[in-house]
């Protein structure tokens, strides 16, 4: 009678333990968490700006990443339909990304950022053939 009082505590411990279950959960990773994964896999300290592009699309297209002075510090051609290319840096500053293709009724998109160090632009492009992403993440 003396240790009812602890073994009923235990036995609810017990009990309580076993009733607890783990699900997995069956969720794929976005393209958005994998960034997320490899930004905490590698803390960026100062690193130059990098881009890539993501093209969901039904065309190819060409990417062309220029600097303040019109220069091409980025060129990556020829991105097929359903593709994603690796990531490429560049030098920090104002720049100009350009997705062009030469596949008629599809337009070609500019976009002017202010890419800083430790900075990604991922290029997503929807099944529409349209740019769908227009902010960088910190990283």
């Amino acid at each position: 009678m003396k240790n009812l009082l602890q073994i009923a505590a235990f036995l609810g411990l017990i009990i309580t333990y076993m009733a607890c279950t783990s699900e997995t959960l069956n969720v794929l990773p976005t393209e958005n968490d994998t960034l997320q994964m490899e930004v905490a896999a590698n803390p960026c300290v100062n690193d130059d700006p990098i881009t890539r592009v993501v093209n969901n699309g039904t065309t190819s297209f060409d990417l062309n990443v220029l600097n303040a002075e019109g220069i091409v510090v980025v060129s990556i051609l020829d991105i097929p339909a359903n593709s994603t290319t690796s990531w490429v840096s560049f030098s920090e500053g104002e720049v100009l990304f350009s997705v062009s293709t030469n596949t008629a009724f599809v337009n070609d998109d500019k976009v002017v950022l202010q890419m800083n160090p430790c900075m990604a632009y991922e290029i997503e492009i929807d099944a529409n053939n349209a740019i769908v992403s227009y902010t960088p993440t910190i990283l």
